[in-house]
């Protein structure tokens, strides 16, 4: 069963669009429609009031007679096309792909910014679910099973790298969504031989402290598991968001220092000794994303 870090939503339903694109034109197709049922019959009314008082004023012009009779028309059809459509598609949801696509389209959409977190009863055999995976690494662990929490670029990496591994993310997460929603999408999953890797820290670097606290304190309960827990080095920046750097170097510094029972994977180090790339300043490229993959996991 896959869940997202906020809401559910069947495999079988993702599939029926084939892709995100898909789904992606679908919701944007379904907007459209949406848009005209609510304002296509109001300015359809506006220019039959127009037609109305013209006709009012001159009820011999046959010109106005004809507006007034096509403006009713267009009432009657802006409201009644789109109504129609979503209820065909809604009376078809069971039996057709297309038609439980457009139903669960902006579902859909929404979860392509999510990663997907497997609860199977056995963790060893989590899969989490992905479309492509040509980029997965080949270096090997000692950890039965991989469980990733982290924010938007854990996001990007589980996109880029793919694999069997167990993932817990979610765009601009901080500390507050780690808490509430991160560790318990996937706690259940951590038993003896899972390596817990943390990516956390780039939206909220004014709460080191806070981190150390609370990661010391999962760690500890992790380990009476058999679990090992490390913590990633949050990454440097580029171009518009490099002003974040010198708060980055501070932040894992502070980390390095207070975590205990927590191994630390110093990633800055070896990305800015290595050379990476980003998409816009903060998030990486594929390739960079990979090469970050691989470091964790030869660090395990």
């Amino acid at each position: 069963m896959y869940i997202l870090a906020y809401e559910r939503i069947s495999q079988d339903i993702i599939d029926s669009c084939g892709n995100i694109g898909i789904a992606n034109l679908l919701n944007i197709t379904k907007t459209i429609v949406n848009l005209i049922q609510i304002i296509g019959p109001i300015l359809a009314m506006v220019s039959l009031a127009v037609c109305f008082i013209k006709l009012m004023t001159n009820p011999e012009e046959k010109k106005y007679k004809a507006s007034l009779k096509n403006s009713l028309m267009a009432l009657v059809i802006l409201f009644l096309v789109p109504f129609l459509v979503n209820l065909t598609m809604s009376l078809a949801d069971e039996s057709f792909d297309l038609a439980k696509c457009w139903n669960n389209a902006e579902q859909i959409v929404q979860s392509g910014n999510h990663t997907y977190v497997d609860i199977s009863d056995d963790p060893k055999q989590s899969i989490v679910n992905t479309s492509d995976d040509s980029n997965q690494s080949t270096t090997t662990t000692s950890a039965t099973n991989l469980i990733f929490v982290g924010d938007s670029r854990t996001v990007g990496m589980h996109s880029a790298v793919g694999g069997n591994d167990i993932w817990s993310g979610e765009k601009s997460a901080g500390l507050d969504w780690m808490k509430s929603s991160g560790v318990p999408n996937i706690e259940a999953n951590i038993g003896n031989g899972s390596a817990v890797i943390i990516l956390m820290g780039v939206n909220d670097l004014y709460q080191p402290a806070n981190y150390i606290s609370y990661i010391n304190e999962k760690a500890s309960a992790w380990s009476s598991k058999g679990a090992r827990t490390y913590f990633v080095s949050v990454n440097p920046t580029e171009g518009s968001y490099s002003t974040l750097n010198r708060d980055i170097d501070s932040f894992n510094q502070q980390l390095k220092k207070g975590l205990s029972n927590v191994s630390y994977i110093d990633t800055n180090s070896y990305l800015k000794s290595n050379g990476y790339s980003t998409q816009d300043g903060l998030h990486y490229t594929n390739d960079t994303y990979n090469k970050i993959y691989n470091y964790i996991k030869s660090h395990l």
